[in-house]
């Protein structure tokens, strides 16, 4: 009778499916937290508070910037709704579950 030897090491399937995953759930978090941030108009006072704030502009500028650029903000009333960060978001999903099929029927197959 042979023995079953364990498998140790990665799955590269289960590698860049978790890449993904975890840079889409990083991302969505940024763009939140500056939407949270656009709420309160004031640079932050404490130094902790400050490179926070700085980086969360860091990441998320580079995503809503160019949307913005793109699709003006959309005045109701007497305020104006910013729809880049719902559009960056959508976005996101989109490309998440695009590489998500890619990876699950092209690299799969090879790597198995």
């Amino acid at each position: 009778m042979i023995a079953q030897i364990p498998e140790f090491g990665f799955s590269v399937v289960g590698l860049l499916s978790g890449i993904v995953n975890y840079s889409y759930y990083i991302l969505f978090g940024f763009i939140i937290a500056n939407i949270l941030f656009s709420w309160f108009p004031g640079y932050p006072s404490s130094t902790v508070m400050q490179s926070i704030y700085d980086a969360v502009r860091a990441v998320a500028m580079p995503i809503l910037s160019p949307i913005r650029e793109r699709i003006p903000m959309l005045r109701i009333g007497g305020f104006g709704l910013d729809l880049s960060p719902i559009i960056a978001i959508i976005g996101l999903l989109i490309a998440r579950r695009l590489l998500l099929l890619v990876i699950e029927n092209f690299i799969e197959p090879v790597t198995g």
